[in-house]
């Protein structure tokens, strides 16, 4: 490994990031608006968009790139039912969640994933690896777990803002 890793340096900046905004964005959440089913049948709950972040880092970085378990399946990751693999439309209406229970569960996922980026060299990011969306470099796929953390903070902004409540952090 380099010296100095800045390419996996700013990867770490940029995934702390995205976790402060994700968890700035939930401030003011409890369990009865993080389970509140928007009209319209077609956006999931405050609670299922934190839940599909984290258990999605979760499975990547744990189960995908360490080659172990993913940390929900030795702790509560403040869902009723586990997500699934692929689409997740339905289960975004239909799962239950436990806002304080997500959150202790998340911190975990993001100390995992930063102590798993700490073991890269930048070298590393270049490596082609095989994602549920095809090959690509590592350092991409890290790139879309960044992206997928902003863009539900975004959702969970706008679902808070429809009920007259700040969205993002401010």
């Amino acid at each position: 490994m380099s010296e100095k890793n800045d390419v996996v340096n700013n990867i770490r900046m940029q995934l702390k990031g995205a976790h402060d905004w994700l968890e700035g964005t939930l401030m003011g959440v409890d369990d009865a608006l993080a389970n509140d089913v928007p009209p319209g049948g077609k956006v999931a709950t405050i609670g299922a968009n934190y839940a599909h972040v984290t258990t999605a880092e979760d499975y990547f970085i744990n189960a995908m790139l360490k080659g172990g378990a993913p940390l929900m399946m030795g702790m509560n990751p403040g869902i009723s039912e586990p997500p699934p693999f692929g689409g997740w439309g339905e289960w975004g209406h239909n799962v239950k969640t436990d806002i304080a229970a997500q959150r202790i569960y998340a911190q975990k996922v993001y100390e995992s994933a930063d102590a798993y980026l700490t073991t890269l060299s930048d070298a590393a990011l270049g490596k082609e690896i095989e994602t549920p969306v095809g090959k690509m470099p590592l350092g991409q796929f890290m790139g879309l777990l960044i992206l997928n953390a902003h863009c539900h903070a975004g959702e969970i902004s706008t679902l808070k803002g429809l009920k007259g409540l700040q969205g993002y952090p401010g």
